[in-house]
C-alpha cells in the first residue's frame, strides 16, 4: 500500500494540471447523467420487483388499472343538483377523459348516463313512477310524439281488469256535463268502443288528464313498471340535459334522500359531489403522476364551476405528482444551507489556508455522485434524497483530513514536496482504510428488504467513494500546483510551535480519558445497554402522509375527503379465477360467501365491495339463472364494471373498505390476518392481496425487516475488514467498541426523545457503523503513527488525540453542518433524520475522543517493551 500511494503522490506532484484536468473532465461527463435522474415516490420504492406482492399488484393493475384521483366539489345542494352543475361535471367528464393515463371517470353524470344507456338492453333504473311529481317532471322532457307512444304503449299493457278500474275511475272525475256527452256517446250503438273511449279521452281537461295518469300508474304492477320504465328510459334527454326539477326527482328519490346508488358519489346529501378519476397503471410513475395532477386542474380551471362550488383535488396520484415540486424545493433548501453552514464552520474552526477547498471540491462529487446514479438509473426517494447533505459533509470531511495534514506537514518542514508525500503517505491509507469500511456498511442495507433502502446503500457508498477520489486528487494537485512558490517564511517559528488551544484542550482531555477508562467505559457500556433494552418499544411510524410535506395542497384535500366521505382506504384482493368465467352464479357465491366472512368475522371491515355485491346491489339475485347474471353484469356502468372483473372474465377483485382512524401499522396487521385466514386459496379461487395499499403496507414493514441483521452484518464487516488490514484482532475490535456503544445511545436519546423510527432513520445504524468508524480510524492510525516511535501507550494516545483530534473534531462538525441542513427540510421524515443523525455523529466524535482511547488503554499490552511506566 505505501509503494501505492508513494507512486501516486509523486504522479500528482509531476503532473498537478493533468490531474485537474481529467477531474474537471470527468465531472463534466458525470454532468450529462444529471438529466436522466428520475424521481420515485410510488410503492415499488418499498417492494422488490420479484415479490409475489409486486408481481400481483402489476397484475392487478394491468387488469384495472392504477390509484384514483378524487375531486370533491362543495356547495348547496340545490346548486350541486342543478342543470347548471351537470353541464359543467360532463364538461369536466369530457376533457379529463382525453388526459393521458386516465381510463375512464365515475361521477353521477357518466354513471346515471351509462345506466340510461343500457336501461333497453336488460339494465335498470329504479324511478318511482307512482310519484306524481317525477310523472310531471318526466312528462315535461318528451316531446309530443314520445308522449303519444308512451300513451298508447301504457294503454296495451294494461289489463282488462285495470281497464275496468280506469273506467270506473274516469267516470267519478266526469262533470255532470262530460257525464251527459258521454251518455249521448253511448246511445249511439253504431260508435265502436275505442272511438268512445278516444271521445273521453279529448273530453277530459288537462287537470283530469294529470289525475288521471296519475292514477293509472298506480294500478302498475312490477312487469308493468319494468316495462313502462323500458319505453320511457331511453326516451330520457342525457343527464347533462334534464331539467333541475327532474334530477331533484331522480336523485333525492329516497323520500327526499340520496338513494344507495349514488350515495358514495352525492355524500352528506348531496351537499358534496364526488368524481372519480379512474388512472391507468402508469399514474404510480412520478413523471406520469405529475403530468395527470397537472392536467387535471387545469381541467378543473378550464371547467369553471363557479364561486358557489368549492373544489379539492385529492388521491394519492395527485400527492405523488405534487411532491416533485416539494422534492426539489427541498434538495434546493438543503444544499444553499449545508453550504452556507460549511462555510461557517470552516471559517471559525479549521484554522489554515485556503480553508474553503473542501467545501469547493465537495460540488464536483455532487455531481459525480447525482450524475452517476442518473447513468445508473438509480432514482431519487424520500432516502436517496437525503444523500445530497450527507455528501456535502462526508466530502468535506475527507478533504479536510487531507488538507490539515498538508498544514500540519508544511509547517514542520517548508517542503510542499516533502509535505505532500507525507500527507498522502499517512491520511491516504488511512482515510482510504475508513472508506473501505464505510462503504462496506453502507452496502450492509442491501440486507434490507425494501429497495429504497438498498438504493440509499448504494448511493452512500458510491458517494463516499466519489469524494475520496475527487478531494484526494483535487486536493493534492491543487496543494501542489498553488505551492509550488511557496516561501518558507510564510510561518514564522512562534506559530510553528504554538498549539491550538482545541490541541491543548483535546492534550489534556485525553490524557484525563486514561487515568479513567474504566470508569468512562463502564458508563458507556450501561447507558448503551439501557438503549439497546429500549429500542424495541419505540415505534416505527408508518404513516406515509405524516413523513410527507403537511402544507401540501393535495394532502390536505385529501385528508378533507377522508374527512367528509369517510375512508377512502381499501385492502383489495385479486381474485384468479384460472380459465373459468367468474361470473358464473358458483363462483359469484364463493366470492360473496368471502367478502360475507372476513366483514363478519372483523370489525375494521366496513364494507365489501366485489361483483356479487353490485350485481345485488342493482336487485339481482345470485340464483338467478346464468343468462340473466351475466346480462345484469354486462350492463352494469362501465366504471363500475372494469373495477370488479376483467375483461376476459378471469379475474375479479374484492375490495375491503377499512376506517379511516387505522394506523398503516393496525392495516398491516388486518391484512397479514385476513391473509392467514384466505391462506392464497379459497373454494378453488386463487386469492392474493394487490394493489397500491397493500404495496405501501409490505413496503413500510420492508424498510424495518432485518434491523438487527444489518446491524450485526455492520460490525461483523468492520471487524473483518480491520483484522485484514491489521492482522491484530485488539486494532480489529477499538473502532468495533466505541460505535457499537453509539448504536446504543441512539435509542436511548429516541426514547427520551419520545420520537419514534421512520422508514429513513432506520438506515441510522448503517449511517453510524460508515461515520463512526472514520473518527476512530483515523485516530488509530495516528496511534499506530505515534507508537513506531517508541513512547508509551498512554503518551502515543494523548500525541494522536491531540493531533488528529482536532482534525477529526473539525471534521465532525462539518458533518453535523451538512446533517444539520436535513432538519430544514419539509419533509418531515427528513427533519427527524437530521435531528438524529446530527446527535447520533456528535455521539460517534465524542466516543472516538473518549471510549476509543479508553479501550485502547485497557486492552494495552501492559508487558510491552515501549510501555514506560505509568502514574495512576
Amino acid at each position: 500500500m505505501k509503494r501505492l500511494f508513494d507512486g501516486l503522490s509523486n504522479n500528482i506532484q509531476r503532473h498537478s494540471k493533468i490531474w485537474i484536468t481529467v477531474i474537471v473532465i470527468l465531472t463534466i461527463g458525470f454532468g450529462f447523467g444529471l438529466p436522466k435522474l428520475q424521481m420515485k415516490m410510488g410503492n415499488d420504492v418499498f417492494v422488490s420487483s420479484s415479490s409475489k406482492a409486486y408481481k400481483y399488484s402489476q397484475t392487478y393493475q394491468k387488469k384495472f388499472g392504477g390509484e384514483s384521483l378524487y375531486l370533491l366539489m362543495n356547495g348547496r345542494q340545490d346548486t350541486l343538483l342543478s342543470h347548471e352543475t351537470m353541464q359543467k361535471v360532463a364538461k369536466f367528464d369530457h376533457k379529463i377523459n382525453q388526459v393521458d393515463n386516465v381510463r375512464n371517470t365515475t361521477d353521477v353524470v357518466s354513471t346515471l348516463n351509462d345506466m340510461l344507456d343500457k336501461a333497453g338492453s336488460g339494465g335498470s333504473v329504479q324511478l318511482n313512477f307512482k310519484d306524481p311529481k317525477l310523472q310531471k317532471d318526466l312528462m315535461a322532457e318528451l316531446t309530443p310524439k314520445q308522449t303519444a307512444q308512451l300513451q298508447r304503449d301504457l294503454q296495451q299493457s294494461l289489463t282488462p281488469a285495470q281497464q275496468q278500474q280506469i273506467q270506473q275511475y274516469v267516470m267519478s272525475e266526469l262533470t255532470p256535463a262530460q257525464k251527459q256527452k258521454m251518455a249521448a256517446a253511448q246511445a249511439q250503438q253504431s260508435v265502436p268502443a275505442k272511438q268512445q273511449q278516444a271521445m273521453l279521452q279529448k273530453a277530459l281537461t288537462t287537470e283530469q288528464k294529470a289525475k288521471l295518469q296519475s292514477y293509472t300508474m298506480t294500478l302498475l304492477n312490477r312487469k308493468q313498471q319494468a316495462g313502462l320504465a323500458k319505453t320511457i328510459v331511453p326516451m330520457l334527454p342525457k343527464v347533462e340535459d334534464m331539467s333541475t326539477n327532474l334530477l331533484r326527482d331522480i336523485f333525492l328519490s329516497d323520500n327526499g334522500h340520496i338513494p344507495s346508488t349514488f350515495k358514495e358519489l352525492l355524500p352528506k346529501d348531496a351537499t358534496r359531489m364526488v368524481i372519480v378519476i379512474n388512472t391507468n397503471k402508469k399514474s404510480s410513475d412520478m413523471n406520469s403522476a405529475v403530468q395527470i395532477h397537472n392536467d387535471a386542474n387545469k381541467v378543473i380551471r378550464d371547467t369553471h364551476f363557479g364561486s358557489n362550488i368549492k373544489t379539492r383535488l385529492g388521491g394519492m396520484p395527485a400527492i405523488i405528482g405534487q411532491a416533485r415540486g416539494e422534492v426539489i424545493k427541498s434538495m434546493a433548501i438543503m444544499l444553499v444551507l449545508a453550504i452556507v453552514l460549511m462555510v461557517i464552520i470552516l471559517g471559525v474552526i479549521f484554522p489554515v489556508r485556503r480553508r474553503l477547498l473542501p467545501l469547493v471540491f465537495v460540488l464536483a462529487c455532487l455531481v459525480w455522485t447525482f450524475g452517476l446514479m442518473g447513468w445508473l438509473n438509480i432514482p431519487i426517494t424520500l432516502a436517496t434524497m437525503a444523500t445530497l447533505p450527507i455528501i456535502i459533509g462526508l466530502g468535506t470531511d475527507f478533504g479536510v483530513q487531507f488538507q490539515n495534514r498538508y498544514e500540519e506537514e508544511i509547517k514542520k518542514t517548508h517542503n510542499p514536496q516533502k509535505s505532500i508525500s507525507e500527507a498522502i503517505a499517512n491520511m491516504g491509507p488511512a482515510v482510504g482504510v475508513a472508506l473501505i469500511v464505510m462503504i462496506f456498511s453502507f452496502l450492509s442495507m442491501y440486507l434490507s428488504k425494501a429497495p429504497m433502502m438498498q438504493q440509499f446503500g448504494l448511493t452512500l457508498a458510491i458517494g463516499v467513494a466519489c469524494s475520496y477520489v475527487v478531494e484526494f486528487g483535487l486536493m493534492f494537485s491543487t496543494l501542489s500546483f498553488l505551492d509550488k512558490n511557496y516561501q518558507a517564511d510564510q510561518f514564522s517559528p512562534k506559530k510553528i510551535a504554538q498549539p491550538s488551544r482545541l490541541s491543548l484542550f483535546l492534550s489534556h482531555y485525553a490524557e484525563w480519558v486514561t487515568r479513567h477508562s474504566g470508569v468512562l467505559l463502564a458508563i458507556g457500556i450501561v447507558l448503551a445497554g439501557i438503549g439497546f433494552s429500549v429500542e424495541k418499544s419505540i415505534n416505527i411510524e408508518t404513516d406515509i402522509t405524516k413523513m410527507i410535506p403537511q402544507q401540501m395542497t393535495s394532502l390536505k384535500n385529501t385528508k378533507y375527503l377522508q374527512k367528509q366521505i369517510g375512508s377512502t382506504t381499501y385492502l383489495t384482493y385479486l381474485v384468479r379465477g384460472g380459465d373459468n368465467d367468474l361470473r358464473d352464479s358458483g363462483q359469484l357465491e364463493k366470492i360473496n360467501d368471502i367478502g360475507k366472512r372476513v366483514e363478519d368475522k372483523y370489525s375494521d371491515v366496513t364494507a365489501v365491495t366485489s361483483l356479487p355485491v353490485a350485481y345485488q346491489q342493482s336487485s339481482g339475485k345470485l340464483s338467478d339463472n346464468q343468462d340473466k347474471i351475466n346480462s345484469g353484469i354486462d350492463n352494469m356502468p362501465t366504471s363500475i364494471k372494469q373495477s370488479l372483473i376483467s375483461k376476459d372474465h378471469h379475474s375479479a377483485t374484492i375490495q375491503f373498505k377499512i376506517k379511516k382512524d387505522m394506523s398503516s401499522k393496525e392495516q398491516l396487521q388486518l391484512m397479514n390476518r385476513i391473509d392467514h385466514d384466505i391462506q392464497g386459496t379459497d373454494h378453488g379461487l386463487k386469492i392474493s392481496p394487490a394493489g397500491a395499499q397493500v404495496m405501501m403496507l409490505l413496503g413500510i414493514d420492508n424498510v424495518s425487516a432485518n434491523h438487527d441483521l444489518i446491524i450485526i452484518a455492520g460490525l461483523s464487516i468492520i471487524f473483518i475488514v480491520l483484522f485484514l488490514i491489521y492482522r491484530d484482532w485488539r486494532l480489529a475490535i477499538y473502532p468495533v467498541v466505541p460505535i457499537l456503544l453509539v448504536l446504543g445511545f441512539s435509542p436511548l436519546t429516541l426514547k427520551l426523545m419520545g420520537t419514534p423510527y421512520n422508514p429513513v432513520t432506520i438506515a441510522l445504524s448503517s449511517l453510524v457503523l460508515g461515520i463512526g468508524t472514520e473518527f476512530t480510524i483515523l485516530i488509530l492510525e495516528r496511534y499506530r503513527e505515534e507508537m513506531k516511535r517508541g513512547i508509551s501507550v498512554r503518551d502515543a494516545i494523548v500525541s494522536s488525540v491531540a493531533s488528529v483530534g482536532q482534525a477529526i473534531t473539525v471534521s465532525g462538525l462539518t458533518v453535523i453542518g451538512g446533517f444539520s441542513a436535513i432538519m430544514f427540510s419539509n419533509f418531515p421524515v427528513l427533519k427527524s433524520f437530521g435531528l438524529i443523525t446530527v446527535l447520533d455523529t456528535a455521539y460517534s466524535l465524542i466516543s472516538a475522543l473518549t471510549i476509543l482511547p479508553a479501550v485502547i488503554y485497557l486492552l494495552r499490552k501492559r508487558k510491552s517493551d515501549n510501555e514506560k511506566p505509568d502514574k495512576v
